[in-house]
């Protein structure tokens, strides 16, 4: 937590660097590095840190008060050591042979063929956050099973010299985050390499970190609220910084702070993050507990926890619409951190874990007693 609020002055001022080439500069992404910051849910016996989840929300917390592209690698990062970790010995040697190493790619599948010892792989991945600084590739792909019959999806680990990068990610906020395209032509993947999903989804990790059997969905979902969870700070604060100076246009008040109106709006946005804190710290707390477990028992409080992370992120949202207002048509001047902190929301907030609505439908179908399951990771 130190070295994250150590950084922050150098992560805000690479926010414009950010922006301009659609990835972290350099400097900030070694500055990240050399503070162990991509090691944190790594296993112990590779060097890494095995952090609990509420450090792991505070930490991306406080990067994201002064840049959320910066928050969302190091989450991405720790969310796929976790991944990772459901591999076989031999690829986690391979992938953490390498402390600091990084991952890059997504859960979605594409296509693939069985061959001998493995897979080959061919196809477009998109939304790899951290690609252009990743040293292996996660990709999904589906192949016959081995009876030709039904589908089997597995998550393959590739080095990533050995695929390609397409430059797609052209986009309104978040772009540091360099979430580009994987590309892929006849790349073998040994077996050892693939992690069949069903692992995944029932949390059978292949290490010796006794007792470590943390839930993939409720986790990846948290720690993507953290740079959310910044965001909405760094624009109260914002508010609250200028409003007692600023002027309320088109009124008899010198300055904002002088307004009903204004006071009340802040109070609400203000209660709508800390109501989005309680969730994710609710939720944090209860996967350090080993409250959150994998398998049938587990599925209603993993419901409530998909529910939650939805519901915590539109609050955030919300409160960050209810600062803009107050800051004012200024806010969407391009020199305005205002405008940024907004941009980035609305962008972060998108990503499918944390769609409120499908949330909400997940943990309304286990209330009531509705076998339909719509998420099988959850």
């Amino acid at each position: 937590m130190a070295d994250a609020v150590r950084l922050q002055p150098l992560l805000r001022e690479s926010t414009l660097a950010s922006e301009a080439m659609r990835k972290l500069p350099d400097e900030a992404i070694n500055a990240l590095t050399d503070a162990g910051f991509f090691r944190l849910l790594k296993p112990r016996r590779f060097g890494g840190v095995h952090a609990r989840q509420r450090t792991m929300l505070e930490i991306a917390e406080t990067l994201g008060q002064a840049n959320a592209s910066a928050a969302w690698l190091v989450s991405i990062a720790a969310t796929a050591a976790v991944v990772a970790r459901h591999g076989s010995e031999k690829a986690q040697s391979e992938i953490f042979g390498v402390p600091d190493s990084r991952i890059a790619g997504g859960l979605a599948p594409g296509s693939a063929r069985r061959v001998d010892g493995g897979f080959s792989i061919s196809g477009s991945w998109s939304y790899a956050s951290g690609a252009p600084h990743a040293d292996w590739a996660s990709i999904g792909v589906v192949v016959p099973g081995q009876d030709g019959a039904d589908m089997e999806t597995f998550l393959c680990f590739v080095p990533a010299s050995e695929v390609r990068l397409r430059d797609t990610w052209h986009t309104a906020g978040m772009r540091g985050t360099a979430s580009q395209t994987l590309l892929a032509e006849e790349v073998f993947v040994p077996q050892h390499r693939a992690i069949a999903f069903g692992t995944l989804a029932t949390g059978r990790i292949s290490d010796s970190d006794s007792g470590y059997h943390l839930p993939l969905a409720p986790m990846a979902a948290l720690l993507l609220l953290g740079p959310l969870l910044g965001l909405g700070q760094a624009a109260a604060d914002l508010v609250l910084q200028t409003a007692p100076s600023k002027s309320l246009s088109n009124t008899s008040f010198a300055h904002q702070s002088d307004s009903a109106g204004v006071q009340i709006q802040v109070a609400e946005a203000k209660l709508k993050l800390r109501t989005a804190r309680l969730h994710a710290y609710e939720v944090a707390d209860a996967l350090d507990a080993g409250e959150i477990v994998n398998g049938e028992a587990g599925y209603p409080l993993r419901a409530l926890v998909r529910a939650q992370c939805g519901y915590a992120a539109r609050q955030v949202l919300e409160a960050i619409q209810t600062l803009i207002n107050v800051h004012g048509a200024g806010s969407f001047a391009d020199s305005s951190a205002m405008q940024q902190y907004w941009r980035d929301a609305n962008v972060a907030a998108r990503h499918a874990a944390l769609n409120s609505f499908v949330g909400y439908e997940i943990y309304g179908k286990s209330l009531l007693g509705v076998s339909e399951r719509i998420a099988p990771l959850v």
